[in-house]
């Protein structure tokens, strides 16, 4: 049920091939005015099955090896080590996670903010933070 097909921005910056980062366009998604359409926030009042419909969306179109965790984002500057234990995704309230673990997505949002992504050389190491 997407409106004009998922969309995303790859950055071109000088990370090992075997990183993948992408900024998503509001396109493509489930959700209705005023959050049209690909919200993937759960916490601005959207469905959450619509939400959770463009999260899925999301994994599958770009392919991602797991579902990101979605941190709950304060606007602070704390970070999350990713992967935790699922009874610890509730009290993920941080704006950046990075991680050492193979296939472990990092994400945030962002709406009128950026997403900074880092990674090492080798690219062993991989974060993305809410700017």
């Amino acid at each position: 049920m997407t409106d004009a097909g998922l969309r995303w921005l790859t950055p071109d910056w000088p990370a090992p091939a075997h990183v993948r980062a992408l900024t998503t366009l509001r396109s493509g998604g489930c959700s209705r005015e005023p959050w049209h359409s690909l919200n993937l926030g759960d916490h601005v009042g959207d469905d959450p099955a619509a939400v959770a419909a463009n999260r899925l969306l999301l994994q599958q179109e770009c392919q991602l090896p797991a579902a990101p965790l979605w941190l709950q984002q304060v606007h602070g500057c704390d970070t999350v080590e990713l992967p935790v234990t699922p009874a610890a995704i509730s009290s993920c309230v941080a704006d950046a996670a990075f991680t050492a673990a193979i296939n472990q997505p990092c994400a945030v949002l962002t709406a009128d903010c950026l997403p900074l992504l880092i990674t090492d050389k080798a690219g062993r190491e991989v974060a993305a933070v809410h700017a």
